[in-house]
């Protein structure tokens, strides 16, 4: 007797384990149903276009309408119809000239996107909220990128270069070096580079900056053409501070010379001028005693 109960208590525990796993089940299936819908990034001035049902809508669909919530949370009409007029509304200065509307299947399709085109969008059917939705995220695509060198007067075999271009905060820098042989992928999301000089002709590297929506690599630097206008730009440089140091003496020696001719000529005016007073003084001496024997 004591057995019996026992099984039929448990029978009727595992019962009730099942309906709360059913429920459970059941339960995540309406969440993930509420909460559908697509994630897609665009790049700036591309279109999309956000399909919200499976073929057309219902022949009994009065009224449609798009509504934008943005990051922060504002929302706002993106665009309306109404069947009762059969009018189409762009209520909202941002989506004016970017958005449209297909009546017959409710899809809204977005032109020329911008940055503040990104957010989540969701479609009223009959002034009843739909269950899809659609989060949107704009992106700037990156520029081409540009190899920048930088190379050492202290040591010419040894050169930096730098990865530089517009590009989003998500972007990715991509170098790449070609040996000769084998093209090899490698430090990622690193702008700067140092590079040394090897004895391969043909070995360069490259630069690429991509994102979600875009990619684009930089011409190559060849390692050749690096280091020998390394030397070159080195050479001239050497050249130069010779040129600037020779100019430099030439000035000084240039200064010293004037200083010196200045103080001879000045000391030989000093003794001419001193030869003049002693002239006229024994002239002086010479006429005074006649003068004084004419008077007596």
């Amino acid at each position: 007797m004591p057995q019996e109960i026992t099984v039929e208590y448990r029978g009727e525990e595992s019962s009730k384990m099942m309906f709360f796993r059913r429920c459970h089940f059941i339960w995540i299936l309406i969440i993930c149903e509420s909460v559908s819908g697509d994630d897609l990034t665009k790049a700036v001035n591309s279109e999309t276009t956000f399909t919200p049902v499976t073929g057309s809508v219902a022949p009994s669909t009065t009224s449609i309408t798009w509504k934008h919530r943005d990051n922060n949370g504002a929302v706002v009409k993106v665009i309306e119809w109404d069947r009762e007029d059969d009018s189409t509304d762009i209520p909202n200065a941002n989506f004016k000239s970017h958005a449209t509307l297909d009546k017959s299947t409710g899809n809204l399709n977005l032109k020329y996107l911008q940055l503040k085109h990104s957010g989540v969008y969701t479609i009223d059917i009959n002034s009843k909220e739909q269950r899809k939705q659609f989060t949107l995220t704009v992106i700037e695509p990156v520029s081409k990128p540009q190899i920048v060198k930088t190379c050492s007067l202290e040591d010419v075999s040894v050169c930096f270069l730098s990865c530089e271009g517009e590009a989003s905060s998500e972007s990715r820098v991509i170098w790449k070096y070609w040996d000769g042989e084998k093209l090899h992928e490698q430090y990622p999301n690193v702008r700067t580079l140092t590079v040394a000089n090897n004895s391969n002709p043909d070995s360069h590297y490259t630069c690429t900056l991509k994102n979600a929506v875009s990619e684009e690599t930089s011409d190559p630097m060849y390692l050749k053409d690096l280091f020998h206008d390394s030397n070159a730009e080195t050479v001239i440089a050497v050249i130069i501070s010779f040129i600037v140091l020779i100019s430099v003496i030439a000035v000084m020696v240039a200064v010293i010379l004037f200083l010196k001719r200045r103080q001879i000529s000045g000391h030989n005016t000093t003794r001419r001028g001193k030869q003049t007073i002693s002239r006229m003084q024994s002239h002086t001496w010479i006429f005074l005693p006649h003068l004084s024997g004419h008077r007596l």
